[in-house]
């Protein structure tokens, strides 16, 4: 089983980077709230504005799983359908559906368009922690704000505070709009 590691709220809040203020290795700062995160002076950098609602495929391409119940890449995407983008950096927070309610997912991008969100879900078979990440970027081609990367879900399914079981998954969103 594995314990969960809880951060100090102070080491959390010295590895986000913010966007207004923030600088690079030559002392130059963005000046932008958080659509140019990537600081390239302009809002139509490789890295999109965060903020706004998202569509989500979760598990098309992997989905892996050491649990003997509760959790299967059917059961999951019933809720990781799509997401909505709030606040700036560092301050950012997602939630799934269309209406905010108690979780709450907290994150944070980088300039190269690394970003990560992470929360509990309230499951039918337990407490579920998560952490979806991946690259944040513009696709060119299908001309989408686009994020694609990984998804881990770790289940408490007798609530002690520990990870009995765990599951990992693709997950692709696109930005509405």
């Amino acid at each position: 089983m594995t314990r969960l590691l809880l951060l100090a709220p102070w080491l959390v809040a010295a590895l986000l980077v913010g966007c207004k203020g923030g600088a690079d290795e030559s002392g130059a700062t963005s000046g932008d709230e958080c659509g140019d995160v990537d600081g390239d002076g302009t809002d139509t950098g490789n890295v999109p504005d965060m903020a706004g609602s998202w569509s989500i495929t979760f598990g098309s391409a992997f989905f892996d799983s050491n649990c003997s119940a509760g959790l299967s890449q059917t059961t999951e995407s019933t809720w990781i359908t799509a997401m909505q983008v709030q606040g700036s950096v560092p301050s950012l927070s997602m939630y799934f559906g269309t209406t905010r309610g108690d979780e709450i997912f907290y994150g944070m991008v980088d300039r190269n368009g690394g970003v990560t969100f992470s929360g509990t879900h309230a499951h039918t078979a337990g407490t579920v922690y998560a952490q979806f990440g991946g690259l944040a970027y513009h696709d060119q081609y299908q001309d989408r704000d686009v994020i694609d990367g990984s998804v881990f879900l770790g289940l408490d399914a007798d609530y002690d505070g520990t990870i009995d079981c765990s599951a990992k998954a693709s997950w692709v969103a696109f930005k509405s709009g």
